[in-house]
């Protein structure tokens, strides 16, 4: 079966995201870089959301993803895993490099694979972004109890 040039396998996918998350332990380490890496991520986000072909929930999870760092590196929310915050770290890491599985000024094509790295790391770690994602509607609405999940 022939493998279209805009859509990366998943074996691709798994080793783009291998070494993204090699990369992420190193900005994790390091807070500057992880706040300077969330802000360029929304940047990109941001310059590319508005009348994008891209469905609208990989922009919430992309944000999802944005959030979640940016809680975990300043101490709010730091429940998650590692492994799961060097995931999600990884996949904006890859979501940020112009350098990636198709090239970013490919019209469309060009975040096909950021999508596709994306979803892949968000099947990973599913349940811990969703539990972050709690975390923070109760941090919204005080007095709503927080259950420890």
């Amino acid at each position: 079966m022939n493998e279209s040039p805009f859509t990366p396998s998943e074996k691709k996918i798994s080793d783009a995201v291998n070494r993204s998350k090699t990369k992420a332990e190193a900005y994790l380490h390091d807070p500057e870089k992880s706040r300077g890496l969330v802000e360029e991520a929304v940047r990109k986000a941001n310059e590319r959301e508005p009348g994008s072909k891209i469905s609208k929930d990989f922009w919430s999870q992309l944000k999802a993803f944005t959030r979640m760092l940016k809680a975990y590196i300043n101490k709010e929310y730091t429940v998650v895993p590692w492994a799961s915050i060097a995931m999600a770290t990884g996949a904006l890491i890859y979501f940020v490099s112009p350098i990636d599985l198709l090239l970013d000024w490919i019209p469309v094509a060009g975040l096909v694979d950021d999508a596709a790295v994306l979803v892949f790391v968000l099947r990973q770690i599913r349940s811990d972004l969703e539990k972050f994602q709690l975390w923070e509607e109760a941090r919204k609405s005080p007095g709503q109890q927080v259950i420890d999940l």
